[in-house]
């Protein structure tokens, strides 16, 4: 295997598994087909949202690419 071909599959597998750890583990409490007021959440899951939205900023440098495509969609109501 190439070094380009490495390269690749262990970005892949990063990748894979950050979103894992930010779906499971960090956002593990939110509901998935439910809307949640930001206001009434406990501190930890407030941390836990701002931890994924650092991650997706790090990882997604286009802010309307990473409102997209996050993980975390806020009505705009």
């Amino acid at each position: 295997m190439d070094k380009e071909t490495i390269y690749r599959s262990n970005i892949q597998r990063s990748l894979t598994e950050l979103y894992a750890h930010m779906a499971d583990n960090l956002l593990g409490w939110l509901p998935d087909d439910a809307d949640f007021d930001r206001d009434n959440i406990t501190k930890a899951q407030n941390e836990s949202i701002l931890a994924v939205e650092a991650i997706e900023e790090e990882w997604i440098i286009d802010e309307s690419d990473r409102k997209a495509n996050s993980l975390i969609q806020w009505s705009d109501d």
